[in-house]
């Protein structure tokens, strides 16, 4: 056990090199996601004060609404540690790279293991422990919480991270067991996935809206005794028992010390029950790991390579390889594929959300509604295609990661490189955006004018954010990441989401005043004088020219970027 401090000092002063020595630009894109995430922290901060405030204000039911709320936001940062958790465990312990080296080093394998455990758990942590602070800070904030509050608060938390921390690694004993560790990481992946999303459809599908009102309740003591209905038996009900009283002033079942001493005490259980599983269960699957790193893969010929040789002969060969290769990675990878199944069930239930709302409900304020909701509806969209862009076109260049070589020494240039990246994800992205647009909108049933500038404005703003998307991540391209999603998260991805945001509010402000001048056909009133239609048709021109400006402004920077040869990212 001893040797295991000396295991994790490696890490710790690759941080330390990484914090003192951060390379050219290094400081300022450390500033730039320091301040983002303060400001990411700051509006979910805003945001629970605001909604805490008013359930404590709620007469009755207040008090036990937070109470309940608390309990909801330590249960999504336990299952949010878990999910982690487990991906960082099948890394940490069975496919990292220096994991030889340390195998044949003169230590212990109990210290191997703790230190490989606490790497693990460090990597998971940070997300649910970021999630988390703004969250606590917003209950003390509106309860006016004293020093034992924000003391507590932090000691619930370590140990019921921790404990879901060592469920986690012990799952991942057992799973590498029974499958290699590549698949098994791959089966969790796509189970965590699937889950999720068959949970958020059949959430949604409940209509939960219809579930806040006391009336459909029998009694309001009914009401009252769902509401207060707790489960002793979980440790994230221990946590809230922990910290309740000192938020409340209510007395608890039990002073909050003998909470957190439970609390503590089954986390360490779990460790020392983790350090067993791994004893008896870590160097069979680390062996087979070895052993199935060793099988070679079939597949070049499957049935999918087939598929794609019959359209993509079509292009040149140089074109035609390029974008076989791309889309047969795409596949092969389950971490990119299966995000499909997570993006159906939000469309779904985006294009579903507004086949309910039954605005014939308001029939005075109907034509006013439909068109507010079909003009929010443009700007959701354009946020739904500036989110896709960042994550499939955006890393489409730092996906070449060290073999971008190969694509400058190929019989390609670079602007038809850029080019191919830029058409082989924009149709669906534009079919997605257009799609959302076309079904919102018939389902709110606006009139004419309105639906054909949403069509209009999204038809022409789209093909924009994907195009900013190839060109700034050629410019700021990542050619050293471990996989595509890492891409989005540098200094480029930050560039991205403010550039797009900002292109997005000017194209849609810029649109908005000349759509209200000409809503005024849908309702068989004249248009105004002729002078507002013509500053109508100049701000449109305008707004369109931005968008034209985004398809070749972008790709021309990133051209001469990569041409150059210049990594900022």
């Amino acid at each position: 056990m001893t040797a295991w401090p000396a295991l994790l000092r490696p890490a710790a002063l690759g941080l330390k090199n990484t914090a003192l020595s951060p390379g050219r630009g290094g400081r300022a894109r450390a500033a730039a996601v320091g301040l983002f995430t303060l400001v990411v922290g700051l509006l979910i901060f805003l945001f629970a004060a605001r909604v805490l405030g008013q359930l404590k204000a709620a007469d009755v039911v207040g008090l036990v609404l937070c109470r309940k709320f608390l309990g909801l936001i330590w249960i999504a940062g336990t299952m949010l540690l878990m999910f982690s958790a487990l991906i960082s465990s099948l890394s940490s312990f069975f496919l990292a790279r220096d994991l030889e080296l340390l195998a044949a080093a003169p230590v212990s394998r109990e210290s191997l293991f703790w230190a490989r455990s606490t790497e693990a758990l460090l990597a998971s942590a940070w997300m649910p422990a970021a999630f988390l602070l703004p969250l606590f800070l917003a209950y003390g904030w509106v309860f006016r919480a004293g020093p034992g509050y924000f003391l507590a608060a932090p000691l619930a938390a370590l140990p019921l991270l921790a404990g879901a921390g060592y469920l986690s690694q012990m799952l991942a004993m057992v799973l590498v067991n029974v499958f290699p560790a590549r698949r098994a990481r791959e089966i969790m992946g796509l189970t965590a996935v699937a889950g999720f999303c068959g949970l958020y459809l059949a959430f949604r599908l409940m209509r939960p809206e219809e579930l806040v009102n006391p009336a459909g309740f029998m009694t309001a003591a009914a009401y009252l005794a769902s509401l207060e209905a707790t489960s002793p038996a979980w440790p994230t009900e221990w946590a809230v028992s922990a910290v309740w009283p000192l938020l409340s002033g209510e007395p608890g079942f039990m002073p909050p010390a003998r909470w957190l001493l439970m609390l503590w005490s089954t986390a360490a259980a779990l460790g020392v029950m983790a350090s067993y599983v791994a004893a008896a269960l870590y160097w069979t699957g680390y062996n087979k790991t070895l052993a199935g790193a060793a099988r070679r893969r079939g597949g070049a010929g499957s049935i999918f390579g087939r598929a794609l040789d019959g359209p993509a002969r079509l292009m040149k060969p140089a074109r035609r390889a390029l974008v076989v290769k791309d889309l047969k990675i795409f596949f092969r990878d389950h971490s990119q594929w299966s995000q499909l199944l997570l993006l159906a069930a939000l469309l779904f239930i985006y294009l579903y959300n507004f086949s309910i709302l039954n605005l014939g409900r308001f029939p005075a304020g109907a034509f006013v509604l439909e068109n507010s909701f079909a003009f929010l509806n443009i700007a959701l969209v354009a946020l739904v295609a500036a989110t896709l862009s960042l994550r499939f076109a955006f890393p489409s260049i730092s996906a070449e990661g060290p073999a971008f070589w190969i694509v400058k020494a190929a019989p390609l240039s670079l602007k038809d490189f850029l080019l191919i990246k830029l058409w082989l994800w924009l149709p669906p992205i534009w079919l997605i955006a257009m799609g959302l647009i076309f079904f919102g909108n018939r389902w709110l049933d606006v009139g004419p004018v309105m639906n054909g500038a949403a069509l209009g404005l999204t038809a022409l703003l789209t093909p924009g954010l994907c195009a900013l998307a190839v060109g700034l991540g050629a410019r700021y391209p990542r050619f050293d990441a471990a996989n595509p999603a890492e891409a989005p998260t540098g200094y480029g991805g930050l560039v991205y989401m403010v550039s797009s945001s900002l292109a997005a509010i000017t194209v849609i402000g810029l649109s908005a005043w000349p759509i209200i001048h000409f809503l005024r056909l849908d309702r068989g009133r004249p248009l105004r004088s002729g002078y507002a239609t013509a500053l109508s048709v100049g701000l449109l021109a305008l707004a369109a020219a931005i968008c034209l400006w985004l398809w070749f402004g972008p790709l021309k920077r990133g051209l001469i970027a990569l041409q150059e040869g210049h990594d900022e990212g």
